[in-house]
C-alpha cells in the first residue's frame, strides 16, 4: 500500500519535472551562423545579420513583428570617437574599419552573436571592435552590447551605440519621458532627443506607437550614466540610438573598452503602456532608487498628508497677508515653499544667499505656527563666479571642466552667467551641507528645497582635481547621492524635509517630494501618464506644470484635475494670486480637490497608478491655453494600498455630466467636482 503510493507520487513528481522542462524549453535561444547568414532566434524573437563581406541586418522580428523593411537596413549599427596619446580623434563608423563577420557566443540560459570589425588605429595594425548581440530563453528583448580594444593609453571618447532602424508606420507618434511624458506626431523628418537623466529624460528610454502596437528602446543602466536617447530619419527609416561620453574608468590601461550596461528593444502589441508595465517597471524595482515603496521609505508624515502647496514669491505685507488667508482657508498641513526669501536677486550670486531679507524669520515662524511647512529655495547646481564667495573659497576649482579646461557656464532670465559646479568637490559639497544647516537653524524651516538636482542634465567633467573618473559615466549620480546621504544624516533636523525639482528616477529615493513642472506643453505635445506608470506608488509628486497668474482661464483647473488623477500633490499657485477674488470659484475647485485626496491617502501615498481611463457620454471638450484640447472630464484607475481597483474620476466644468466607464457602468459626475468609484481589478 506505502509502496504504491510512494510511486505514485514519484510519478506525479516526474511528470512535472517534464512539464516544467517541457515549458523552459518551450522557446530555447539558437544561434547558428549558415549560409552567410547569423541568426538568432527563441521563437518570440528573431534576428538575422549577413555574416558575409558587408554588415546588414536583414531581419529585426519582436513577438512576431517585422521592424525593417522588406530586404533589411544597412545603417551603421556604432560609431566611436576615440582619443589617443598624441591627441588624436578619430570619429570611426563600421565602415572604416573591414567588417570580420560573426561568430556565435555560448551564455547560460541564452545565445550571443558576436560582430567583429578590425580598425586601423596605429599604422598597419588593427583593433577589434565587437558588438554583443544577445538572448536568452523566452525573453522578449534581445540585448546590445558593445567592446573595443585600442593601443595601450587610448581611451573611447564618446559613441552612439545601439543604432537601431525600424520602419515609421502611419500615424506613428513617438513617447518621451521628459517630465510626466510626452507625446509627439512622428514624420519622415522627425528628430526627438532626451538627456538622460534630467527633466527631459526622467527615464532611460523611447517608445513609438500606432494602433497595432509599440516599439519599445531602453537602456538598462542602474548607475544612471549620462546619455542621450535619439530616434532620428535615416534612409527611410526612424534610428533609436543612444549618444553617450564615455567614462575614462570604461576603457583600461592595457586598451580595452567596455559599455558596463546593456540596450534592449522589444515590441508589445498591447501598446505602450502595456510596454512601461512589462519591461520597465520591473527594471526600475530592480534599481537602488526604485527599490522601496512610499510606505517603506523614511518620508515624514507631514509630507505625506501635503495635499495642497502654495508659492510665496516675495518677503512683503502683501505676500504674507496672503499665505494667511490661504492657511485660514485651506487649514493645517499646506506645504509652502518659498522664493526670493534671499539678499539678492533670483538667479544671481549663488550660493550666496544670507542674510536673509529682513522680516523674513519671522514670517517663518508665523507661517508654521499658523500650520504651514516652509521649505524655502535654493540651488544645488549653480555658482555665479563674480561673487565673493567663488574667490574666497576657490570655486573654480569646485567647478566643471569641459576637455579643453573650460567652465560650463549658464544664462537664465537674470543674464547673469551662472557655472556649473561639479557635485564630487568637497569644496562645493560642504557649501551646500552648511545652507541646510543653517537655513533650518537660523530661519526655523521644515527642511530645504535644493533645485536643479533632479531637473539639469549632469555634465562630463574633465578637471582632474576632482574625485571621479574624467568623462561621463556614473559618477555625477552617485556624487550626489553621497551628497544627499550625508545631508540626511549630518545635517537634516528630524521630521524635516529635502525636496528638489522634476523627476529624474536616479534621485527620486533621496528626496522626500519632487516638483514636478517642467513637461512641455503646446497644441503639438501631448503630456501623458508615462512617470506616474512607473513610480507612482515609489515617490511623492507635486503639481503639474507652472500656474500663470491669471487662475480664471482653465489652466488652473486643468492642471489641478491633472493633479489628481495623476497622484501628484495639489496646487503650488502664488497665494497673492490665490486670494484675489476672482479666485474664489477656482479655489473652491481646489479645496474639495484637496479634501477629497486627504480621505484618499489608500490611493495616492502608496497606492499604483494604472492609467488613464477613456470615457464615454456627456463630455465636452475645452482648449486649454498653451496646453491642449481636452475632455472637461477625466478619468484614472488606482490600486489602493490594499488591492482594490478604483476610478477617480474629476469633473472640471461648471455643470454635472453623466459618464459612462468600461463595463458600462453610468455615472453622474457634479460641476467642479470628483468621486471615486469601485471597478473590477482587471
Amino acid at each position: 500500500m506505502k509502496s504504491g503510493r510512494l510511486s505514485a507520487i514519484l510519478l506525479l513528481v516526474l511528470s512535472g519535472v517534464l512539464l516544467f522542462a517541457r515549458q523552459v524549453a518551450a522557446n530555447p535561444a539558437t544561434a547558428v551562423i549558415n549560409g552567410g547568414k547569423a541568426v538568432l532566434e527563441n521563437g518570440k524573437v528573431k534576428l538575422v545579420f549577413s555574416a558575409d563581406k558587408v554588415f546588414k541586418m536583414e531581419t529585426l522580428r519582436l513577438n512576431g513583428h517585422d521592424m525593417l523593411p522588406e530586404g533589411g537596413s544597412v545603417t551603421e549599427p556604432w560609431k566611436l570617437l576615440y582619443r589617443g596619446t598624441y591627441g588624436e580623434s578619430p570619429d570611426l563608423w563600421p565602415k572604416n574599419g573591414y567588417y570580420k563577420g560573426a561568430e556565435v557566443r555560448e551564455g547560460e540560459g541564452g545565445k550571443s552573436l558576436v560582430f567583429t570589425w578590425q580598425m586601423v588605429l596605429s599604422g598597419e595594425t588593427t583593433y577589434p571592435v565587437r558588438m554583443i548581440v544577445s538572448l536568452s530563453d523566452e525573453a522578449e528583448l534581445p540585448e546590445w552590447n558593445i567592446e573595443a580594444e585600442m593601443p595601450e593609453k587610448w581611451r573611447i571618447e564618446k559613441l552612439e551605440f545601439p543604432r537601431i532602424p525600424v520602419v515609421c508606420p502611419p500615424n506613428a507618434k513617438a513617447i518621451l519621458s521628459a517630465g510626466w511624458g510626452t507625446e509627439y506626431d512622428m514624420t519622415s523628418t522627425s528628430m526627438f532627443n532626451s538627456r538622460y537623466p534630467s527633466c527631459t529624460g526622467a527615464l532611460q528610454l523611447l517608445m513609438m506607437y500606432n494602433e497595432e502596437g509599440a516599439f519599445y528602446f531602453s537602456t538598462v543602466d542602474k548607475g544612471a550614466s549620462g546619455k542621450y536617447l535619439k530616434v532620428a530619419p535615416e534612409n527611410g527609416l526612424s534610428t533609436f540610438y543612444s549618444e553617450i561620453v564615455a567614462s575614462a574608468e570604461w576603457t583600461s590601461a592595457d586598451g580595452k573598452f567596455s559599455l558596463p550596461w546593456a540596450t534592449v528593444v522589444g515590441y508589445c502589441k498591447e501598446g505602450w503602456q502595456s510596454a512601461v508595465e512589462k519591461w520597465y517597471r520591473p527594471f526600475a524595482l530592480s534599481t537602488e532608487w526604485g527599490s522601496k515603496s512610499i510606505r517603506e521609505r523614511d518620508i515624514p508624515e507631514w509630507m505625506l498628508n501635503a495635499d495642497v502647496w502654495i508659492r510665496p514669491g516675495h518677503v512683503n505685507e502683501e505676500t504674507m497677508d496672503a499665505v494667511r488667508k490661504m492657511l485660514k482657508y485651506f487649514g493645517k498641513g499646506v506645504g509652502v515653499h518659498w522664493y526670493y526669501w534671499h539678499k539678492y536677486p533670483f538667479d544671481t550670486n549663488y550660493p550666496d544667499y544670507f542674510p536673509a531679507l529682513d522680516g523674513f524669520a519671522d514670517m517663518v515662524r508665523e507661517t508654521q505656527k499658523l500650520g504651514g511647512y516652509v521649505t524655502p529655495y535654493i540651488n544645488g547646481r549653480l555658482w555665479d563666479p563674480a561673487n565673493e564667495s567663488y574667490k574666497a573659497l576657490k570655486g573654480y576649482e569646485a567647478s566643471c571642466r569641459k576637455s579643453d579646461g573650460s567652465l560650463y557656464t549658464e544664462v537664465y532670465a537674470s543674464k547673469v552667467l551662472n557655472t556649473v559646479t561639479c557635485p564630487s568637490s568637497d569644496i562645493w559639497r560642504n557649501v551646500q551641507k552648511g545652507l541646510v544647516k543653517r537655513i533650518q537653524e537660523e530661519l526655523g524651516t521644515r527642511g530645504v528645497y535644493i533645485d536643479q538636482i533632479a531637473a539639469a542634465a549632469c555634465e562630463p567633467c574633465y578637471a582632474t582635481n576632482h574625485n571621479h573618473p574624467l568623462g561621463g559615466g556614473n559618477w555625477w549620480h552617485y556624487a550626489y547621492r553621497s551628497l544627499l546621504k550625508e545631508m540626511r544624516t549630518g545635517c537634516l533636523k528630524a521630521g524635516n524635509v529635502l525636496t528638489s525639482e522634476e523627476n529624474a528616477e536616479c534621485y527620486i529615493d533621496l528626496f522626500d517630494m519632487l516638483l514636478t513642472v517642467n513637461t512641455p506643453h503646446s497644441q503639438y505635445v501631448k503630456a501623458v501618464p508615462l512617470f506616474p506608470l512607473v513610480y507612482s506608488d515609489r515617490c511623492i509628486t507635486s503639481a503639474y506644470a507652472y500656474i500663470p497668474a491669471d487662475l480664471s482661464n482653465g489652466v488652473f483647473r486643468f492642471e489641478n484635475m491633472r493633479c489628481l488623477l495623476w497622484g501628484s500633490q495639489l496646487g503650488w499657485a502664488n497665494p497673492v494670486d490665490m486670494a484675489k477674488p476672482e479666485a474664489k470659484t477656482e479655489l473652491k475647485f481646489l479645496k474639495d480637490l484637496a479634501d477629497f485626496r486627504r480621505k484618499n491617502h489608500d490611493l495616492f501615498c502608496g497606492g499604483r497608478f494604472m492609467g488613464n481611463i477613456a470615457l464615454e457620454g456627456d463630455i465636452p471638450m475645452r482648449e486649454i491655453p498653451s496646453f491642449e484640447n481636452t475632455p472637461v472630464v477625466q478619468a484614472a484607475k488606482w490600486i489602493s494600498i490594499s488591492g482594490e481597483a478604483s476610478a477617480v474620476i474629476v469633473n472640471m466644468d461648471e455643470v454635472s455630466h453623466k459618464v459612462t466607464l468600461p463595463g458600462n457602468v453610468q455615472v453622474e459626475v457634479k460641476g467642479l467636482d470628483c468621486m471615486r468609484v469601485p471597478i473590477p481589478a482587471q
